[in-house]
């Protein structure tokens, strides 16, 4: 007996496991995942779950409070990050920037943990913030930076 996963209607793989993880989902967002048995010849009928996967985790060395919202600022190409001269045209010191929302889901020994409300997948999860000279919080990797000021 083998089973067939997909993600809609989009058949991801045919397995004879019964256990599969599915990869390359995007944060925050909705999937519909389904199963089917199947023969060689012959599919049943599809059982479906919907699930909402979280989005990115970012730990931030302050204590904030639990549940509430914070704004996060997002961009690439910061001044420092990429020597001068080397960023694309129209993008010194800094472009591509946007706000993001982010939730604190959790505060303890000085650190807090915010999820990113919106699918960004820029930065890893559980990524380290660092405080800064100017007392703003700051994550960078390679050209990108996000940052949280109180």
């Amino acid at each position: 007996m083998s089973y067939r996963i997909y993600n809609g209607t989009q058949l991801i793989t045919t397995t004879s496991s019964k256990s599969y993880t599915v990869t390359g989902l995007k944060p925050n967002t909705s999937y519909q995942l389904g199963v089917t048995n199947y023969n060689g010849s012959r599919e049943s009928s599809k059982t479906t779950i919907t699930v909402k996967t979280r989005g990115i985790r970012l730990v931030i060395p302050v204590s904030l409070t639990v549940n509430s919202t914070i704004t996060l600022n997002y961009q690439e190409y910061s001044l420092g990050l990429v020597p001068i001269g080397t960023e694309p045209a129209g993008m010194f010191g800094g472009g591509n920037k946007r706000n993001i929302q982010a939730k604190v889901i959790s505060a303890a020994s000085g650190k807090s943990t915010v999820e990113l409300l919106d699918s960004s997948n820029e930065f890893s999860d559980n990524t380290q913030m660092n405080k800064l000279q100017d007392g703003s919080f700051a994550a960078f990797t390679g050209y990108k930076a996000i940052y949280f000021r109180q």
